[in-house]
C-alpha cells in the first residue's frame, strides 16, 4: 500500500522531514505546515521547491492542506479567509498536478443536524470553485468540527450531492467524536474515500489519549484490511502522538513502525 506522513508531524524543516519519511519507508508526504507557515501562505516557487525536495528524497507529494472552514459558522471574516485559503489551495493543487485538497465543516456549535442547511449554503461557493477548477474537495471528519463521525460525513455528502466533494477518512477523529471507526463509521463512507489519515487513540482514566498506531482502541487490523480491498490512495500518518519525554518525531517513528507491523501481519508490506 502507498504510505505517507504529514511532514510537520516530523519537523517544520522539510529536508529533515522528507529524509526521515523516506528512511521509515514512506512513499508520499502530505504538506500542511512548513517553515512555520501553512502551505497556502507560500509562494509558487517555494512550493515547487518542496516538490523538488520530495523528488530528491524519492518521495511524492500526496496533497496539500489548508485550514479552510476551521472557523465558527457565524464568523464572516473567517469564512472569507477560508474561501481565500481554499482558492490558494486549489491553485497549488493544480500547480503540483494533484487532484484534491482538504476542507473542514466549521467548529462544533450544537451539532450537524442543527446547522446542516446553513453549512451546505456556506460550503456551496467552495464546491463551485472545485467544479470550475476540476479539483476534488476532501472533507475531513474532524471531531472538533460539525462533521466528526462517518455517519455525519455521509449525512453531509448526501445533503451536498456533488461529485466534487469526497471524504478524507480519519478513524482517529471518528473515535474522538465517540463513534466506533471500524466497522461502523467506515461503513458510511467507504465508497467515497479519496484520502486517509491514520492516528490511534484510547480512553485512559476517562480521557481521550492519542496512541501509536496499533496500541490504541481502534481496530486498525480490520480497518486497513478493508481499505486494502477497495482503496487505492495513500495512507497518511498524522499521529498527533509524542511519547513521554519524547517529541512528535519520536511518536511518528513509533507509529509508523506500528503501521508497518500491521501491514506485515496482513501480508501487505
Amino acid at each position: 500500500m502507498k504510505l505517507g506522513i504529514i511532514s510537520d508531524e516530523i519537523s517544520q524543516d522539510p529536508e529533515h522531514a522528507f529524509k526521515t519519511a523516506k528512511r521509515l519507508g514512506a512513499t508520499h508526504v502530505e504538506i500542511r505546515d512548513v517553515w512555520g507557515r501553512n502551505v497556502c501562505e507560500l509562494r509558487d516557487n517555494q512550493v515547487l521547491e518542496l516538490k523538488q525536495t520530495a523528488i530528491r528524497n524519492g518521495l511524492q507529494i500526496s496533497n496539500i492542506d489548508s485550514y479552510a472552514f476551521k472557523v465558527y459558522i457565524d464568523e464572516g471574516e473567517g469564512i472569507d479567509r477560508s474561501l481565500k485559503a481554499l482558492k490558494r489551495a486549489v491553485e497549488l493543487t493544480k500547480l503540483l498536478d494533484l487532484s484534491f485538497t482538504r476542507i473542514f465543516t466549521f467548529w462544533w456549535q450544537g451539532g450537524l443536524s442543527k446547522h446542516l442547511e446553513r453549512i451546505v449554503e456556506l460550503v456551496s461557493p467552495a464546491i463551485d470553485i472545485a467544479s470550475d477548477e476540476g479539483v476534488v474537495l476532501a472533507l475531513e471528519n474532524e471531531y472538533s468540527c460539525m462533521v466528526g463521525t462517518g455517519h455525519e460525513t455521509s449525512t453531509f455528502l448526501d445533503a451536498v450531492k456533488s461529485r466534487w466533494l469526497m471524504v478524507l477518512w480519519d478513524p482517529g477523529n471518528a473515535f474522538f467524536a465517540r463513534e466506533n471507526p471500524y466497522p461502523e463509521g467506515y461503513s458510511f463512507v467507504k465508497n467515497d474515500v479519496v484520502h486517509v489519515h491514520l492516528k490511534d487513540a484510547s480512553v485512559e482514566k476517562g480521557s481521550f489519549k492519542f496512541k501509536p498506531i496499533g496500541s490504541g482502541m481502534i481496530d486498525y487490523v480490520g480497518q486497513i484490511k478493508a481499505l486494502a480491498e477497495t482503496y487505492d490512495g495513500v495512507l497518511s500518518l498524522e499521529t498527533h502522538y509524542a511519547p513521554p519525554g519524547g517529541t512528535r518525531e519520536d511518536g511518528t517513528i513509533e507509529s509508523f513502525n506500528g503501521l508497518l507491523k500491521i501491514l506485515r501481519e496482513l501480508g501487505l508490506a
